[in-house]
């Protein structure tokens, strides 16, 4: 189990800034009331969203770059009680609560993009 927290420590996504904005997109997405909380798995180019209905009675929404991936599987089922690295907190849905995720992005970038916003 300690073994996979120190492999995402020494993970190094390219292109943090990207999943730092798409990370800021999909909490707006939410906030408006338009996110779908269906489990899926989307992919996208360079990432995948992926949402879990029922991970520790919560929502979670996890941006999973790519290159994280095989990961992120492994932390997943390793560590199926555990939330995988930084979430936030972004409210209720269907009287549980909902929790975005950027696997492997560090905490300190997408804290900054959520404090960024709430001062404009």
């Amino acid at each position: 189990m300690k073994m996979s927290w120190n492999e995402l420590s020494k993970l190094n996504i390219n292109n943090k800034d990207k999943f730092v904005n798409i990370f800021r997109k999909v909490l707006d997405k939410i906030n408006e009331g338009v996110f779908n909380f269906k489990e899926s798995k989307i992919e996208k180019n360079d990432y995948y969203i992926i949402v879990e209905e029922d991970r520790l009675n919560s929502y979670f929404v996890h941006i999973v770059p790519k290159e994280a991936y095989s990961l992120f599987n492994k932390m997943k089922i390793e560590q199926p009680s555990s939330i995988l690295g930084f979430s936030v907190l972004v409210g209720k849905y269907n009287n549980r609560e909902v929790r975005v995720s950027c696997f492997g992005i560090p905490c300190d970038l997408l804290s900054k993009a959520i404090i960024g916003e709430s001062q404009k």
